[in-house]
């Protein structure tokens, strides 16, 4: 596991002179609120912050302001040129794929030695100007074993020519697929004119290596990228004549020639991953980069795609040694990363110390299950559109829908108090609608029958789509449905009894169903853990005003709130004391806990509603609803 240890020599923004930390692994994962410093932080691992273009007048993209930090990668001091430091800005402005020939050298090689007349390339300067000027550099010690100031043109053209050097800008994500193509195409035309070209057979390829249009073709592939480059590129007089170009496949991998399609036409997440398997197979071992540093690169991904991005840095950097450091703001990025992943948080100073804390993989479990659920349900796009297109189909003449799956085994475990009583026995169990997720389904989680996803705003819209339905399905109008809403919101609701459509929100204004229940009943634990309340913890530090305990990123806006917290209440040693309220309503629902019946009595008036809507159908002859 590799060992980062940074300290800071001179204030850096936020950062104050002294500042120091200690991440360790090999793919290091930086989390935190917007102003967090996530972003400041990797500067000064990079140990250098590019300007921002406003502020230098006169001056070229991508000049770079030095931060005075120590900086150590397993005890040993780095400096910037072996870091390569990469954006999600970066990502997207990929430039097109142009000819390429031996023309584009020349213009490389005289762009560089203009830098080195005019002193841009001298390694001892405190201002680097590019990462290109520091890959002359380093051809130029390699070559002659030292740096000079001295060399003649002659000397520098011939070294720079030898390694196939290429100019590029401060975007790590500059085009080079012309280069690349171009230089391995050129060798197999060398080594076919060396060998006597005959009918193309005289010269074996295969001695060069995989060729580069191979490689990428084959990481797509791998990567579920449904576009690919010709699997065959040639020069012709000293050039390729054909743009190198990506183009749709088929569903058996074929080319679809009539789908060509230009990096600029793709999308910013497609762009972000494309980069990074162009940047990834460079070779980043000549540019002896000994760390990766990914600022939010995972800003534009869904899903599948922040997949991708973990296979590559496994594929091309962290199996090569190169440790890995990504901040980001994706639960995604979190739930979905690899078991070998180490998770710092990062704090704003006014707030918190120290500025960087660890954070437990075990923290992140229940963020992990649910991301991975949504991520299975979206990833069979053909069974999505069917489950985002299919209507709740039932049987039963009457179906009570809450917006809530917690809030509906909260009903049905105080049902149970007042038939007891004998009281609203025109109410069965079996009338509501009991949904949750594939787990819970499968695990039949208070004999859950049917997977949906019905939060308020998804109830509503059912409810909207089944009222049109029914406008021309007067048979469908017969069947009686009722929504149960929260009263913490001010959206509108849909009612047309004549319809069958019934809904109403719960009294009194301004709450959820949980506070239905006594604070103290909220409160009550189970499994040494319990529920918390936004208004015990104060709103501007999120620290509980009784315990020693705070709210981690997922919980902070509600604090100082009355709103149920369930998740994110962390300890010193960052152990989470919230529990679920799945976890309560399912206590709920068993009878597990002591409940008042002054309690019990608070949920009558979402009975009595329902059972009026019930005896209104019954009354006006829609369905014998008391003889089901």
């Amino acid at each position: 596991m590799s060992e980062l240890k940074i300290k800071l020599n001179s204030k850096y923004k936020s950062f104050e002179t002294g500042f120091t930390t200690l991440l360790n692994g090999d793919l290091i994962i930086l989390s935190g609120i917007n102003g967090a410093g996530k972003s400041q932080l990797l500067d000064i691992i990079n140990g250098s912050s590019q300007r921002d273009i406003q502020d230098i007048a006169g001056m070229s993209d991508g000049q770079f302001i030095q931060i005075d930090r120590t900086m150590k990668l397993n005890g040993e001091e780095i400096l910037t040129s072996n870091i390569e430091h990469l954006s999600f800005k970066n990502n997207i402005l990929i430039p097109e794929v142009s000819k390429y020939s031996i023309y584009n050298t020349g213009q490389s090689v005289d762009n560089a030695y203009n830098q080195y007349k005019n002193g841009n390339l001298d390694p001892i300067r405190n201002v680097n100007y590019s990462n290109s000027c520091n890959r002359a550099i380093s051809i130029l010690e390699k070559e002659y074993g030292e740096y000079k100031p001295n060399f003649t043109e002659q000397e520098f053209k011939k070294a720079l020519r030898k390694h196939g050097f290429e100019w590029r800008s401060n975007d790590q994500f500059t085009d080079f697929v012309g280069s690349l193509f171009y230089n391995y195409a050129m060798l197999i035309a060398q080594g076919q004119q060396n060998a006597g070209k005959v009918d193309g057979n005289a010269f074996d390829p295969t001695i060069l290596g995989k060729a580069p249009w191979t490689e990428l073709n084959e990481l797509f592939k791998l990567l579920k990228i449904e576009y690919r480059f010709r699997s065959n590129y040639e020069v012709e007089h000293a050039e390729l004549p054909e743009v190198p170009s990506l183009y749709l496949i088929d569903i058996d991998g074929n080319l679809i020639e009539t789908e060509k399609r230009a990096l600029k036409d793709l999308s910013d997440g497609e762009k972000t991953i494309i980069s990074l398997c162009f940047n990834s197979i460079k070779g980043i071992e000549f540019e002896k980069k000994k760390i990766i540093l990914l600022d939010e690169v995972d800003a534009l991904l869904n899903p599948s795609l922040t997949e991708s991005l973990f296979l590559v840095l496994g594929k091309y950097y962290l199996s090569k040694g190169i440790p890995v450091v990504l901040s980001t703001h994706s639960p995604a990025t979190i739930s979905l990363s690899p078991d070998c992943c180490s998770y710092y948080e990062v704090f704003k100073k006014q707030h918190f110390i120290p500025r960087i804390m660890e954070v437990n993989r075990n923290e992140y479990s229940e963020l992990k299950k649910v991301n991975r659920v949504f991520y299975e349900e979206i990833e069979n796009q053909e069974q999505r559109i069917k489950d985002l297109e299919k209507n709740i189909e039932f049987e039963k003449d009457v179906l009570i829908i809450t917006e809530g799956k917690t809030d509906w085994r909260y009903l049905v475990g105080v049902l149970k108090f007042f038939h007891k009583k004998d009281e609203f026995l025109n109410i069965k169990e079996e009338l509501f609608f009991k949904y949750g997720t594939h787990e819970d389904v499968k695990d039949k989680i208070c004999g859950t029958t049917d997977f949906a996803d019905m939060g308020e705003s998804n109830l509503l819209k059912y409810l909207s789509t089944e009222l049109s339905h029914r406008t021309a399905d007067i048979g469908r109008r017969n069947k009686l449905l009722i929504g149960v809403f929260d009263s913490d919101t001010n959206i509108g609701i849909k009612n047309k009894p004549e319809y069958g459509i019934n809904s109403f929100k719960i009294s009194p204004e301004g709450i959820s169903m949980e506070f239905l229940f006594t604070e103290e009943e909220i409160k009550i634990e189970i499994s040494g853990k319990r529920l918390y309340i936004g208004d015990e913890f104060n709103d501007k530090t999120t620290r509980h005003f009784e315990k020693d305990l705070v709210l981690g990123q997922g919980s902070q806006k509600r604090a100082g709130k009355k709103e149920i917290i369930d998740s994110d209440v962390f300890d010193k040693g960052n152990e989470n004391h919230a529990l679920s309220k799945d976890a309560f309503s399912i206590a709920i629902f068993k009878g597990e806990v002591s409940i008042s019946n002054t309690t019990l009595e608070n949920f009558r008036h979402v009975f009595e509603k329902i059972d009026e809507i019930l005896e209104c159908s019954f009354q006006e002859g829609k369905k014998d609803l008391k003889t089901q």
